[in-house]
């Protein structure tokens, strides 16, 4: 027992000495003893609040916060629970994201910012936060600045930003380090956009939308993406654009009709455009803009307006308009939902674009002017053990008619006018006779198509939401249906992908 009674100190002292190196290691903070730097790389991970938050962990982490390079604030991100009713109650939400932005300009302790961006509505009487803002951003060398306003009410022309800005000494040294440039909804004046391209020596990236502009003059060594979006209450009449480092271009104009004068002085690099609104209606000016640098071109969108006045005429594009486009590989098309006599348009599209690999049309369905009509909208009765026969010809009445054997299967390369397009996508497929007959006429147009994806996720309604399918849902399970429907009657040349 004497025994015994001895030896309990000692074994005391070993458990001590086992839960203090335990307590050591369960305590140890081992993260916190990282670099500020790693540390700051990985706070830029998470959103503003979220970083900000971590200042309550120590007093390791109280600042580090404070050194982030990219600020990004953005009231869906801040707000989550109430983002939905954020812009409603102006005042109060206003003000308070807004005293957010101004506390962490104010604690901001990094030397140079790469990102800083502000999502939010524009208050004229807030306009001097918005000025200290930009002018905080200026100083610190931003590399990318994006203003992503929105606007009240069509009068306003969006957050003043001139030369006034720029007699911070500050600032004006500092836009020579913008590399990218986003502004929406920010009046800014021709001349003033020409002064930060002229200034801006590293832009590469130049983002416009809903600028109050008249004549625009685009002219870069630097740049590399171009986007231009425009309302539907723009005064621009020209945009000139002498880049020659240019490789993506983007013009979205709002107006129903017509569009500005474009004027490309020099875009040997330009190789994916992307054009919308009045350029692409009747009688297309887009195409003689696009022969200017057709031959280089190697992947182009173009979305064909369907609120057009002349329906019939969305893809009815006459002979000679269309340009050869010999390095195409990549064509998106988005239209109204489209009559027959279309598809001989798009075959002569399809004849300019030898190299052409993958084509995506996208459909949006209007019942506008009576355009979208039920015989268009109608299912084909597709047999699963014949071939319905459709394909391009110079007669504008086709029609459907079901074969024996293997009418598709049978397509020999002779016979076929196009030999490079492997891969078509629809987006918004119903499977009804007008995508369908577009589906089956380019099947058997296309001798190297490999694949068909079919996409009624995409189906986008515009005019009359709804109105042309009692339940949307059971309509969405119908074009798979006939998606696999359609498989069975292209394969085995041709595989259908359901989305």
């Amino acid at each position: 027992m004497t025994e015994i009674c001895d030896e309990i100190p000692d074994f005391l002292s070993k458990v001590r000495a086992s839960m203090d190196i335990l307590s050591s290691q369960i305590v140890k903070d081992r993260i916190s003893e990282l670099p500020d730097e790693i540390l700051v790389d990985c706070l830029s991970l998470l959103d503003m609040k979220s970083a900000a938050q971590t200042s309550i962990l120590s007093k390791r982490w109280r600042y580090l916060w404070t050194h982030l390079s990219t600020l990004d604030f953005d009231p869906e991100l801040m707000y989550p629970q109430e983002f939905k009713t954020f812009w409603k109650n102006e005042e109060y939400e206003t003000s308070k994201y807004f005293g957010w932005i101004n506390q962490v300009v104010s604690v901001h302790r990094g030397t140079s910012i790469d990102k800083f961006r502000v999502h939010s509505r524009y208050v004229t009487s807030y306009a001097a936060r918005f000025d200290k803002w930009v002018k905080f951003a200026l100083s610190k060398r931003v590399k990318e600045l994006v203003l992503n306003l929105i606007g009240i009410g069509r009068s306003e022309k969006g957050y003043p930003l001139g030369f006034e800005t720029l007699r911070y000494p500050p600032c004006y040294t500092g836009i020579t380090a913008i590399q990218s440039l986003h502004l929406r909804y920010v009046n800014v004046s021709d001349e003033f956009l020409q002064f930060l391209m002229s200034h801006c020596h590293h832009l590469e990236r130049l983002y416009l939308q809903a600028i109050p502009l008249s004549n625009l003059k685009v002219q870069s060594s630097k740049l590399k993406y171009l986007s231009i979006i425009m309302r539907s209450s723009s005064e621009l009449e020209e945009v000139e654009i002498d880049a020659e480092n240019l490789l993506y271009f983007l013009y979205d104009d709002a107006r129903r009709e017509g569009g500005p004068r474009m004027v490309f002085r020099s875009v040997p690099k330009l190789v994916e455009t992307d054009f919308r609104g009045g350029l692409c209606q009747f009688p297309f000016p887009i195409f003689e803009k696009l022969s200017l640098f057709s031959g280089q071109l190697c992947k182009l969108s173009l979305d064909i307006d369907p609120d057009c006045k002349t329906y019939e005429t969305d893809l009815a594009i006459p002979e000679g308009v269309i340009a050869s486009f010999p390095n195409l590989k990549h064509f998106t098309c988005t239209t109204a939902c489209f009559d027959f006599s279309c598809i001989l348009a798009l075959k002569r599209f399809l004849e300019a674009c030898p190299s052409l690999e993958e084509f995506k049309m996208q459909i949006t369905y209007t019942q506008k002017d009576g355009f979208c009509e039920a015989s268009v909208l109608r299912e084909i009765d597709l047999e699963e053990n014949s071939q319905p026969e459709i394909n391009f010809s110079g007669d504008h009445d086709m029609e459907i008619g079901h074969v024996p054997d293997t009418v598709i299967g049978n397509m020999n390369e002779e016979k076929s006018s196009h030999r490079n397009l492997k891969i078509l996508e629809v987006v918004g497929f119903l499977g009804v006779e007008c995508d369908t007959r577009f589906i089956l006429a380019i099947v058997s147009y296309a001798y190297s198509l490999k694949t068909i994806i079919c996409d009624p996720e995409g189906i986008r309604y515009s005019h009359t939401p709804f109105d042309f399918f009692s339940d949307a849902e059971n309509e969405y399970d119908a074009a798979k249906r006939r998606a696999r429907k359609l498989a069975k009657i292209v394969a085995p040349k041709v595989t259908v992908v359901e989305i």
